[in-house]
């Protein structure tokens, strides 16, 4: 279950409903207390402090009183999470009739299963908020011949093109898969210099302003390009550098090297903070264990062990108290490198076909201003849609020959629009959008010609619209 600083309960999963016994309808919207017998509200008062101040509490034991009053024997774990600008509480709760204790294996599937039902129900809306933020940097950057905000927006465009990577990954880590990025020829020293600098505000800019000084010192080797992911790289490298920072609460000293050997490339994060004792370096790789307070999930370092083998490659941890630590990644070194076939993710102002008339509808009014921009920027004529219903008026006054459309949306959902827009002759090539992790297979239905996952470069938007036209 999920709940908000206040105690109420914001979702439930079907589990939760089960083991309560409550309706669905009935459950959200009531206070967590409510669930608890009378002679465990203390316990719960004393377990809510103790999440307070230590951010989580894990395999404790309680008791739900279910709708039918019977007492059910729990064990508990509770994070504290930070999202936007308000707090929420992870709960989830295993019954123990037995009074059987959880092993750690079994509390660790129930986390990721907890964890995968979380994150299903927030990657809609965060590809949306994303491809807000992609589409204007890349309008922007289609406009602007000032190399500093060239540079600055193209920063941001990585960002958000990395945060849809992030999603992705989180989502295959809670379901056991492995991440399916593409590898493509890697610039280890620049990707460095690019974590190095997006991540200044840790090590320079908040140091500063609390009158400490962290000190960056690199050392970057002669590398060969290898082979992998860049946005997985990046996210890792940024939580090994925001680590760092976060073990030097007085100031220190953070040194970046790399080197290669005939058969590696090693790039190390030398830090001089408070260490670790032997037993934390055993766990730190460990989905969900921090030692932070504050709501950190304990994900960063285990998304990144598995990143770091896919790519078959090890990372190890050389750590003392009072001294600092050292992290070791090791990556294999290709026996022939490759030049980098990564796609553009910006285009120019034209493209080979325009003047095509295109209906774009999305529920979200940032996205649907963003995506008819962009349309506009390629050298199309749009009308924009809020709404299945506007859309499904637009369809029956108006011809166009794409149609390209949201899956989820309030009213009508774009299945149905990409349905309607069929049955006119002739039938408009239909484009679906889709900030879910798993949409259902519409790649095989007869009414959508394609399938693209929220956030959509204009590159892609562009390459979509082309196959559309040529067919």
């Amino acid at each position: 279950m999920v709940a908000g600083q206040d105690g109420t309960i914001q979702y439930a999963n079907r589990a939760a409903i089960q083991m309560t016994g409550c309706d669905p309808s009935d459950l959200v919207g009531r206070p967590v207390g409510d669930l608890v017998p009378g002679h465990m509200h203390k316990w719960l008062a004393e377990t809510k402090e103790e999440v307070e101040q230590l951010g989580k509490v894990c395999c404790k034991s309680g008791q739900i009183q279910r709708e039918d009053g019977t007492i059910l024997p729990v064990e508990v774990s509770i994070s504290k999470v930070q999202t936007g600008q308000a707090d929420r509480y992870l709960i989830i709760a295993r019954a123990t009739p037995d009074r059987i204790d959880l092993t750690e294996e079994a509390l660790q599937a129930e986390r990721l299963r907890a964890l995968g039902e979380i994150a299903s129900g927030v990657a809609h809306d965060f590809r949306n908020t994303l491809g807000a933020i992609l589409g204007r940097a890349q309008l922007l950057l289609m406009k602007t011949s000032d190399p500093h905000m060239q540079e600055a927006l193209k920063t941001i465009e990585k960002a958000a093109l990395d945060g849809g990577e992030t999603v992705k990954r989180i989502m295959r880590y809670s379901k056991g898969e492995q991440s399916g990025g593409e590898f493509v020829s890697v610039d280890m020293n620049e990707l460095l210099q690019e974590v190095i600098a997006n991540t200044r505000y840790h090590w320079h800019e908040q140091p500063h302003r609390d009158g400490k000084h962290i000190e960056m010192e690199t050392h970057l080797s002669s590398l060969p390009k290898c082979q992998g992911n860049p946005a997985e790289l990046r996210q890792f490298f940024t939580n090994l550098i925001t680590n760092a920072c976060d073990a030097m609460p007085d100031g220190g000293r953070l040194v970046i090297s790399t080197r290669s050997t005939p058969t590696t490339i090693t790039v190390t994060f030398e830090d001089t903070g408070h260490g670790m004792p032997p037993e934390v370096q055993e766990r730190i790789f460990d989905s969900f264990f921090t030692t932070k307070s504050g709501g950190s999930l304990g994900l960063g370092l285990a998304l990144g062990k598995q990143a770091v083998h896919r790519h078959g490659g090890r990372i190890t941890v050389d750590s003392n108290v009072g001294e600092g630590t050292i992290f070791t990644v090791t990556l294999p070194r290709p026996d022939q490198p490759t030049e980098a076939i990564e796609e553009a993710q910006t285009v120019r102002s034209t493209t080979h076909t325009q003047g095509a008339r295109i209906l774009v509808v999305d529920d979200e009014p940032a996205l649907c201003e963003v995506l008819c921009e962009s349309v506009i920027a390629l050298g199309h004529q749009v009308t924009g849609s809020s709404s299945g219903q506007h859309a499904f008026r637009m369809l029956n006054t108006q011809h166009f020959d794409v149609v390209i459309t949201d899956l989820g949306m309030p009213d009508i959902p774009g299945s149905k629009v990409a349905e309607a827009a069929k049955q006119i002759s002739p039938a408009p090539h239909v484009i679906l959008l889709t900030g879910w992790d798993n949409p259902l297979d519409y790649t095989q239905s007869k009414h959508v010609d394609q399938v693209l996952t929220k956030p959509v470069s204009i590159a892609r938007l562009s390459a979509a619209i082309e196959t559309g036209l040529a067919a």
